[in-house]
């Protein structure tokens, strides 16, 4: 028995109600030749166009295919993109570590971290706030903050101990970039962490409106705030 006629009695073995569109769907798909043996049918379709006007089932198919070869265009676009990104994280964090071993105090950290970070092409503007305290002796150049302000100000970096992209006030936009002249549109707020606690934010800022957004893949970031935690807390435990 064909498939064509095992279908077709499948079909037609249900009961006396009319059929759905979904069970017609099902039989089309699996017996694409159906408008080849039927072929007097085809006169009788109604295929109009978003204009309002008929179009033939040729140019229907034609239009569904061109349809859908540039969603997948976009979508390998958005792929490849996707992975020259990475490909520029990854060398920027390989750059940093190298130039992280080489520090010597805090101060040499904080640019070292700076001037590394803010040659990525998508980072428009770079900032490290280390957190405050006693003991700390850094160069007048390197940003602290204490600890209540940084937590009351970004407590959701501090709570998750994650980076955060997402929205945030033109106050704390400007606050994170003085000297940015309100260019900076979207942020991604990165805990510098070891141990279990922050001792710096890094900020990163860009121009466009959504680049930083929640749906960011922020693995390299927060990666990058372990390795500057690390590098950072032996030096704040050295000089203790």
């Amino acid at each position: 028995m064909s498939k064509d006629v095992s279908t077709a009695e499948q079909v037609m073995d249900l009961t006396d109600a009319a059929l759905t569109s979904e069970q017609v769907a099902t039989y089309l798909r699996a017996n694409p030749e159906f408008f080849v043996q039927h072929e007097e049918l085809l006169a009788d379709l109604s295929l109009p166009h978003q204009s309002g006007k008929a179009i033939s089932l040729v140019e229907r198919q034609v239009s569904l295919l061109r349809d859908r070869g540039i969603e997948a265009r976009q979508k390998l676009n958005n792929l490849l993109e996707n992975a020259r990104n990475n490909d520029q994280l990854f060398d920027t964090t390989r750059n940093l570590v190298l130039a992280l071993l080489n520090a010597r105090n805090v101060t040499e950290i904080a640019a070292v971290t700076q001037d590394q970070l803010s040659n990525h092409a998508n980072i428009d503007a770079c900032e490290i706030i280390i957190v405050a305290h006693p003991d700390l002796k850094v160069s007048d150049s390197v940003r602290t903050e204490s600890s209540e302000r940084l937590r009351q100000d970004f407590a959701d970096v501090f709570r998750l101990k994650r980076t955060h992209c997402g929205a945030i006030a033109r106050a704390q936009i400007d606050y994170l970039f003085p000297n940015s002249h309100n260019t900076i549109k979207s942020t991604a707020l990165c805990p510098v962490i070891s141990n279990g606690e922050v001792l710096a934010l890094l900020a990163f800022g860009n121009q466009a409106d959504n680049y930083f957004n929640v749906n960011l893949d922020t693995l390299f970031l927060d990666f990058i705030g372990r390795v500057v935690g690390a590098v950072l807390d032996k030096q704040l435990v050295t000089h203790d």
